[in-house]
C-alpha cells in the first residue's frame, strides 16, 4: 500500500503539488475559523449579564445584556453610531470622565436604561404541588364529615 501511494505521488506534477498546497492551506484556514467560532460561542455562552465594569465598552454591555447599543448611547447622550459612523470604543471610565460623571453614576443610569429595553421576565411558576395518591379501592374519603 505505502509503496502503490509513494509511486502516484512520485508521477505528481507542479500543477497537481501547487492544488495540494492550496487545499492543505485551506484545511488550515477552515480549522482555524472553526476553532475562533468555537470558542467565540463558548464565550458568549457564558459571559451573559456580567456586572457592568470601567473596562467594559457600550458594545460589550449591549452584547452582554442583549439590548441595541443605541439604547445605550441614547441613555448617555452620546451621538448615535448608525451609517457610517463608528461606534464608541472607549471604556466605560473614560466616557464617564469626559462627562464629568463618576463611574457609579454611568453604571446606575446603563442599569435603568437597560431594564427599559428589555421585556419582563415572566413570572416564575414553581414546582406543581405533589399529588394526592388515589384512596385504596374499597375505601371511600369522607369529605365535609365536619
Amino acid at each position: 500500500m505505502k509503496t502503490r501511494i509513494r509511486s502516484v505521488v512520485a508521477t505528481f506534477g507542479w500543477w497537481q503539488w501547487l492544488l495540494a498546497a492550496v487545499f492543505v492551506v485551506a484545511l488550515v484556514g477552515a480549522g482555524l475559523f472553526a476553532v475562533r467560532t468555537v470558542r467565540f460561542a463558548i464565550y458568549w455562552r457564558t459571559h451573559h449579564n456580567q456586572p457592568i465594569e470601567r473596562w467594559m465598552t457600550l458594545n460589550y454591555i449591549a452584547h452582554s445584556y442583549t439590548v441595541p447599543r443605541e439604547v445605550l448611547e441614547e441613555a448617555l447622550g452620546l451621538p448615535p453610531s448608525t451609517g457610517l459612523a463608528r461606534p464608541d470604543r472607549r471604556p466605560l471610565a473614560e466616557i464617564a470622565t469626559s462627562q464629568g460623571k463618576t463611574f457609579d453614576q454611568l453604571k446606575a443610569t446603563l442599569l435603568a436604561a437597560i431594564d427599559r429595553a428589555r421585556p419582563p421576565e415572566p413570572p416564575k411558576i414553581g414546582p406543581a404541588p405533589p399529588k394526592e395518591p388515589p384512596p385504596p379501592k374499597g375505601q371511600e374519603i369522607e369529605r365535609g364529615a365536619s
